[in-house]
């Protein structure tokens, strides 16, 4: 009886095993397709804007590679639409991997649209709404001034500030307010090595400087480095150089590294 009940335990051991193991193949599989598809996507757009680095030997192998190294979250997230971006998280991702390099940061600017919605009148609209309003009204003439953001929001953001939302609501008023508002602010990707509480050190490193972080996005690679992608407000936008260099020079003194290297 006792080997019968130990057998029985065995094969539904070794079924739940089984299915443990099928689970995470098929999961696996699913995420491999995601990056398949799109890698190809990129590849495809790259292509088709006639991109010189694609007529490079082995640039097929080298997208890939950048790919699989990223978590299927990256592939997910990222906007397709800005394939540049890729090539630029590439290039950053390769001159860290330079050891008289270590990191590399890269500031440009983008325009963010979002949408507000909520129950408003105009009695009961708000002082920061009403500066919001004036800040945004002119989405129509600037909306198109710079490109988006290389990821848009979404469950896997690791960092997103509520007010960015800008909801307002009434509560004595039932009228429904969707407004597209658009701002440019500062999109800062930030190559290093992988390491513990990583984005707590880079979020602090942007907050030291007085930048309000808005969005960001971390990704650590197979191979120990990490990039990340942050989109900020705080600066004067016209002052771009200026906030590279400053980065730069934080970035080295928090990590004790030599004189870093930026992004062209």
């Amino acid at each position: 009886m006792e080997d019968t009940e130990s057998s029985s335990r065995v094969l539904d051991f070794t079924r739940t095993q089984s299915q443990s193991q099928s689970q995470i193949q098929s999961r696996f599989s699913r995420e491999q397709r995601q990056k398949i598809e799109v890698y190809n996507e990129v590849l495809h757009r790259l292509k088709h804007l006639n991109v010189a680095e694609t007529n490079l030997p082995g640039f097929e192998d080298e997208l890939w590679a950048h790919f699989h190294g990223l978590p299927v979250r990256y592939a997910v997230n990222v906007n397709v639409e800005r394939v540049q971006d890729v090539l630029m998280h590439k290039r950053l991702l390769n001159m860290t991997r330079n050891p008289s390099i270590r990191h590399a940061i890269d500031v440009r600017l983008v325009q963010v649209h979002s949408t507000s919605g909520g129950n408003c009148s105009s009695s009961g609209h708000s002082n920061f709404q009403r500066e919001v309003d004036a800040q945004y009204s002119d989405y129509p003439s600037k909306h198109s001034v710079h490109p988006p953001p290389a990821f848009g929001s979404s469950p896997d953001v690791e960092l997103t500030l509520e007010f960015n939302q800008l909801h307002v609501q009434d509560r004595h008023d039932n009228v429904n307010d969707n407004r597209l508002y658009s701002r440019a602010m500062h999109d800062i990707t930030i190559s290093t090595y992988d390491k513990p509480k990583n984005l707590s050190q880079l979020s602090s490193l942007l907050s030291e400087i007085g930048l309000n972080i808005q969005e960001a996005h971390v990704f650590s690679t197979i191979d120990g480095y990490s990039l990340g992608v942050f989109v900020v407000d705080g600066f004067a936008l016209e002052e771009t150089e200026q906030l590279r260099n400053k980065l730069l020079k934080k970035i080295t003194r928090l990590e004790g590294l030599p004189t870093a290297e930026t992004a062209s």
